[in-house]
């Protein structure tokens, strides 16, 4: 019986989460920062990594800190005067 409540519970936690649908801040910030990759206006060692529902995202830059004004800079162009949304770094993580 154990077995058969976790199978369940585990493919309701699959199946609910397959459902979720982005609010309109957080397309609003992938749209952003999908277009500006696409201009070339981003390296490729500045990687968007999160975007809460209200549109904040969070990004990171891989071997220096090269390109991440230009990155907020085109985001904040691209996403205009929807004023929810706001792009910053992340948070520094201790690793190998």
């Amino acid at each position: 019986m154990p077995k058969h409540s976790l199978f369940v519970l585990v493919g309701l936690t699959i199946a609910g989460c397959s459902f979720a649908q982005n609010t309109r801040g957080q397309d609003a910030m992938w749209g952003a920062y999908h277009q500006c990759r696409s201009d070339g206006r981003v390296p490729t060692n500045v990687q968007m990594i999160r975007v809460e529902p209200n549109g904040h995202g969070w990004y990171q830059t891989y071997s220096s800190s090269y390109g991440g004004a230009d990155f907020e800079r085109c985001i904040t162009e691209k996403v205009g005067a929807k004023a929810t949304t706001q792009v910053e770094p992340a948070p520094p993580t201790l690793g190998p």
